[in-house]
């Protein structure tokens, strides 16, 4: 097997690691931004057309409604169960 007191497997192992951890940290971060425009987009989208005075209350609605969608068991992957 693998003698683990090498040096040089240690850093390999380390490295590799190392990299695993950035890459799960990459890709948290990346799914955040990307979460966050569509978003964006969603709240855009329903503004356009809106009036002034309404802007508040369509802003409030997406609001409620991405907070029905985030509760558990209100996902798509839930519903064929």
């Amino acid at each position: 097997m693998f003698d683990t007191g090498d040096p040089v497997v240690l850093t390999v192992l380390g490295a590799a690691s190392a990299a695993a951890t950035v890459a799960r940290a990459w890709i948290r971060h990346r799914t955040a931004i990307r979460l966050e425009q569509e978003r964006t987009r969603r709240v855009l989208g329903a503004l356009t057309g809106a009036t002034r005075q309404g802007r508040a209350e369509v802003v409030r609605a997406c609001a409620e409604l991405e907070a029905k969608a985030a509760r558990p068991g209100n996902s798509r992957r839930d519903a064929g169960r």
